[in-house]
């Protein structure tokens, strides 16, 4: 999947690394919100995005960075929005004078510094680490920003997991403490607002289709990880989970259905048992272009499609699948995104 592309903000100041660990402004105006309240602190604030829009919603935030060049942005950047309640403290969040400063604040928010090891996350491998913060701090409402492929296993039990996507994209795992809950686990989509939420007397099973039929869609990756696809599928149970794993969430059904977590539409044209029968379907098709949507090694993935493409004239766009061996050949159809559909809760 393309990446998302983060937004810029008008006359921001920031360095490649502070944009890069930024939040996506679409998701700190949605956190914003959530979290409004009398007054909060943002911890490791960095170039300033989720601190100033709380600073649009709640009267009064403390933005705390270790790093003196990001304090300064966020400085700047508070000033180019001519916002006035942000207070600025330049020092380590765990530091006891900073936890301190911050005994009279009653919401705490954290999107700490992440460093990779293994093949795995933890929380020793974020700065500050969350358990840590939980301990230090006097207030029971907090909110932490973690790795969205963190394994949920290494979260409390009784934090709230909230999978956030952005057009599909799965961005951030924010998790919530403390009067901040308000359900077990949800999968959030972004800018539509749909949510999908955990039912615990749903069963976990789901059972797959052996062949796509008529549509075929494209699951918006917060559905994966965290493990709601069963409540999609008990809403829209004209569905059936065709192929899923960490790349790519595949479903089918009879109906073209718009939804906001389907990312893509496709609809099957035919199909084909060989290379050869599907080269020839194309050329029919008048196709002049195929985009390879099974698995491929990456390094063949090119000697693999200008061999489907050999001998294509045409101007079509055809996408092609690979099932039991068989190979099917779809166009893309509209999507939920372009279609304006929204079922916000």
């Amino acid at each position: 999947m393309t990446e998302v592309k983060k937004q810029l903000i008008d006359k921001f100041v920031f360095d490649d690394e502070g944009f890069r660990m930024s939040t996506p402004p679409q998701i700190a105006e949605y956190r914003a919100k959530r979290l409004k309240t009398d007054s909060i602190a943002d911890l490791g604030s960095g170039i300033g995005v989720q601190a100033l829009y709380f600073a649009l919603a709640s009267r009064r935030v403390v933005a705390v960075e270790n790093d003196h060049k990001r304090m300064e942005d966020c400085r700047k950047n508070a000033e180019t929005m001519g916002i006035t309640n942000v207070e600025f403290i330049e020092g380590n969040a765990t530091d006891e004078n900073v936890v301190k400063m911050l005994r009279d604040v009653d919401t705490t928010h954290s999107d700490p510094s992440r460093k990779k090891t293994g093949d795995g996350w933890s929380f020793s491998d974020l700065s500050p680490n969350p358990l840590e913060v939980v301990k230090l701090y006097a207030s029971e409402n907090i909110s932490f920003d973690i790795p969205a492929f963190m394994s949920p296993s290494l979260v409390p039990d009784d934090w709230e997991l909230e999978y956030i996507s952005l057009q599909g994209e799965l961005k951030q795992l924010s998790t919530y403490l403390g009067g901040l809950k308000r359900f077990k686990k949800s999968a959030l989509n972004l800018p539509s607002g749909n949510r999908i939420v955990y039912n615990k007397d749903l069963s976990r099973k789901v059972e797959y289709t052996e062949r796509p039929k008529k549509w075929l869609y494209d699951l918006d990756g917060s559905l994966y990880y965290s493990g709601l696809l069963p409540e999609f599928l008990q809403e829209k149970k004209d569905l059936s989970l065709l192929h899923q794993d960490r790349q790519k969430t595949l479903l089918t059904g009879e109906k073209l259905i718009l939804d906001p977590f389907i990312v893509r539409s496709y609809s099957v044209i035919d199909s084909a048992i060989s290379l050869e029968e599907a080269r020839k379907k194309l050329i029919l098709e008048k196709a002049g272009k195929v985009v390879l949507r099974y698995s491929v090694d990456p390094s063949k993935y090119y000697e693999e499609r200008r061999s489907m493409e050999k001998g294509l004239v045409g101007s079509t766009t055809i996408y092609i699948f690979k099932f039991r061996n068989r190979y099917y050949l779809a166009d893309r159809a509209a999507t939920a995104e372009n279609s304006k559909v929204s079922n916000k809760d």
